[in-house]
């Protein structure tokens, strides 16, 4: 049953973002691309399969939160010489769950970057090419892309001003 769910929800949180990309990849200039990008819709959606997901998690393995937060937080702290080590063995407990909420935690994460760095550079009147570019390498590479984004920013906001 744990593979199963843990399967599924991984399948959906990639969808979830992947109209997101499709977008920047394939019309970056399109008004529907500014607006939906503009909106918090490529934050709710993933969001709300990830909230799904530890819903689904807390109704079928009945895990005691309360204990395993008073064990972070408070018996080892959140940044005790024992976290990695407490954090291990709960990750031991459940490894597929453990593993989807890594990947959720990655997926939303560049998507909330290259949300960023794709409204930015269509403020900044970056090429569409650019857009669709910068969004793959934060797609792929996370804050590789940003950084590159970041160092190629100037160039846009030079052009801007002339």
């Amino acid at each position: 049953m744990e593979l199963r769910l843990s399967t599924v929800f991984f399948i959906l949180s990639t969808l979830s973002i992947l109209p997101f990309y499709l977008l920047m990849l394939f019309m970056p200039r399109a008004a529907v691309t500014r607006r939906v990008l503009g909106s918090l819709w490529p934050v709710e959606l993933p969001s709300a399969v990830h909230g799904s997901f530890i819903l689904c998690i807390s109704i079928w393995l009945k895990p005691d939160v309360l204990d395993l937060w008073r064990g972070l937080y408070l018996e080892n702290g959140l940044f005790g010489t024992t976290t990695v080590a407490f954090l291990s063995k709960v990750y031991d407990m459940y490894p597929a769950y453990a593993t989807l909420h890594g990947w959720v935690h990655v997926v939303v994460g560049d998507l909330f970057m290259a949300r960023w760095a794709y409204l930015d550079g269509v403020e900044q009147n970056a090429p569409g090419w650019m857009l669709a570019l910068i969004s793959l390498m934060i797609g792929f590479v996370g804050p590789l892309g940003v950084i590159t984004y970041v160092l190629i920013r100037p160039r846009f906001a030079q052009a801007k001003q002339k």
